[in-house]
């Protein structure tokens, strides 16, 4: 598990410069909604293989805590324990409120919504980083829950 400050140093440091930012292109955008609905999707049903799918092998996935998990194997197990403690969600919803494009990287930021049996809420907001593999598909590279005051 990584820190919060060295989360946001890998965000800084991995992207190229913020005057180089853009409206999103459509491909993007794309990718992003069915990377957002597969989550949705994946929740409701139970399906972890499903959700992890969006995310890059060398992903890094902050929780509103700060706890990070690195990698698609601790995301996997992170994912599981989460759906073992929850179970499926009842509903599920994202809105996207915004995103940039700064060459092969998308910043989106939005808010996530799922409810539980028993009146479980999880109501997230979040800043993903998002990238395009070599194969054009747009996985997740970075995600942020950003926690409430």
């Amino acid at each position: 598990m990584r820190s919060f400050p060295l989360f946001v140093a890998g965000i800084l440091c991995a992207a190229p410069s913020l005057a180089q930012s853009g409206p999103t292109s459509a491909s993007a955008k794309l990718g992003i909604d069915a990377g957002n609905q597969a989550w949705i999707d994946g929740v409701k049903a139970g399906n972890v293989p499903l959700v992890l799918a969006t995310y890059a092998d060398d992903a890094v996935d902050c929780g509103p805590s700060g706890e990070c998990f690195k990698g698609r194997r601790e995301i996997e197990q992170h994912m599981k324990a989460q759906l073992a403690s929850l179970g499926r969600a009842e509903s599920a919803q994202v809105a996207s409120w915004g995103s940039t494009q700064q060459a092969d990287f998308v910043y989106e930021w939005g808010r996530a919504q799922a409810t539980y049996a028993g009146g479980k809420k999880l109501v997230d907001n979040y800043l993903t980083v998002w990238h395009q593999q070599p194969d054009g598909s747009w996985k997740i590279f970075r995600n942020l829950v950003i926690p409430e005051k």
